[in-house]
Parts: structure tokens; sequence; C-alpha cells
């Protein structure tokens, strides 16, 4: 099972076999992507995969953390793959997604924020 990865950790290798998966920003529910990206690079062979965005951003709970699926991502072969991430500092994250308690709450330090890759 994979492990939540830190925005700011580059070159991180999981190793994913062949299927559909969902990549999931931790830490909240209110998620501005901005110009964030990802791209998944198959160790060996260069190959890159570019995970697609979602129409309907799913909120739920991974490793008891707030979660929203913000990505996913077809792996057609199964590999160890190193996980690049362009732009980190323009995501921002907040809490909650209710509009009020925007007021209130602060972003989540963008050096703390986790994605996960899974399902």
């Amino acid at each position: 099972m994979n492990t939540p990865i830190n925005i700011h950790d580059n070159d991180r290798e999981i190793y994913l076999s062949t299927g559909i998966y969902g990549v999931k920003v931790l830490g909240g529910w209110s998620v501005k992507l901005d110009n964030f990206s990802i791209s998944l690079e198959l160790v060996g062979n260069n190959t890159v995969v570019t995970p697609n965005s979602v129409t309907f951003k799913i909120q739920s709970y991974v490793f008891k953390k707030r979660a929203k699926k913000i990505f996913s991502v077809d792996i057609i072969q199964s590999g160890n793959y190193r996980v690049k991430f362009k732009n980190q500092e323009s995501l921002k994250i907040r809490r909650s997604n209710l509009f009020l308690a925007q007021f209130f709450e602060k972003e989540i330090f963008n050096e703390d924020i986790e994605i996960f890759i899974g399902d």
C-alpha cells in the first residue's frame, strides 16, 4: 500500500500495478489547483504518464485526514514510477469547503500538503 507523499518531495518512487488510480490531496476539502500538476515517470523506461483532471472531485477520508480527489491516472504498465510535481506553491487548501468557514480558517501551510495515489 502506498503512503502519502509531500508535494515538495520530488522524485519519490512508488510502485504501481496496472489499473486506474485516484490522486487525492490530503488535509482539506477546499482545493484550488491553479497551475499545480503531477506527472509520473516510469523508472528505466522514461515513459511519462500525466494524470487527468476529474469532473467530480469526491471528498473522503484517507489515513484519518480529509481528502479530495483531484486527478485520475491510468497506469498501463506496472513498475516503479517517479512522482514529479510542478508549481507546488500554487496549490491552496483549506480544511472546510463551506463558504462561511473560509473567512475564519487559514490555508494549510504549503510545506505540509500531501497527496495520496491509490483507490
